[in-house]
């Protein structure tokens, strides 16, 4: 009889055991949040600024604490798929998140946007190597730029000449990576950053010269995010600029 009881008792015990670890596991479940963390090394920074980008621009969404070891951490609520800034001082990265992610960030405060690696999130890893190239041209329009200012007034022209065939090569290389990224990505809400990528401030895709790339774009997100409000912007958009072309954008009086 005591044998008995000692086996209920251990087996009343198992089942508390599993109830709680299973109320635990139930909580760590992420309805309608992600989770955001990681570490910035010399950085000056109290803290980092999150905003939406939406269909109003930029919106601050969230502050998230640096402590002394530069380390952050916070989980952030999210409606819907949306595109995020992740400000630190001046510079900024995009990233896109999906519910339920725990998101790693890990960066260098000397060269934020051009340092930073991130883990466990698919869409805003895609982002980190299309950025990973428009930085590195970044870089090259710099340097072209410095070489335009120290030439010798004798070889100016030569070196202008040079310098915009370069340029334009670039800014051939740049439009087939945003393309090549959208064809790849289709339906992703990352295709949206290709296509409003400008080169030297000029859209690679420039709306008053051809709506083509905008409509694919949005095709493909209809099939994906039809409701999304990023998906509605670009449909209103479009349908905008295409009154305008047609003379059909004046303003009724």
């Amino acid at each position: 009889m005591k044998n008995m009881n000692k086996v209920s008792q251990i087996f009343s015990l198992a089942l508390i055991i599993f109830f709680l670890a299973s109320c635990k596991e139930s909580k760590e479940i992420k309805k309608d949040s992600f989770d955001l963390s990681g570490a910035i090394q010399n950085t000056t920074e109290s803290y980092l600024l999150l905003s939406e980008v939406g269909k109003s621009g930029f919106s601050q969404n969230d502050t998230l604490l640096i402590d002394e070891k530069g380390k952050f951490s916070k989980s952030i609520e999210m409606k819907e798929p949306t595109l995020y800034s992740l400000s630190l001082g001046n510079e900024y990265i995009v990233i896109c998140p999906s519910i339920g992610e725990q998101i790693t960030i890990k960066a260098n405060a000397n060269d934020f946007s051009g340092s930073y690696s991130i883990e466990g999130s698919h869409e805003s890893e895609l982002l980190k190597e299309l950025n990973k190239e428009n930085y590195n041209i970044r870089l090259s329009l710099k340097s072209m730029s410095e070489e335009l200012s120290k030439a010798d007034s004798t070889k100016f022209d030569s070196v202008r000449t040079s310098i915009l065939e370069k340029f334009m090569k670039m800014k051939q290389y740049q439009e087939k990576i945003s393309a090549d990224y959208i064809e790849k990505n289709k339906g992703s809400l990352t295709t949206l950053i290709a296509l409003y990528r400008t080169f030297d401030g000029i859209p690679l895709f420039d709306h008053r010269q051809s709506l083509d790339m905008h409509k694919k774009v949005l095709a493909d997100l209809e099939q994906t995010l039809p409701n999304n409000q990023h998906t509605l912007t670009l449909r209103n958009f479009i349908t905008e600029k295409e009154k305008a072309l047609n003379g059909n954008g004046l303003e009724e009086k």
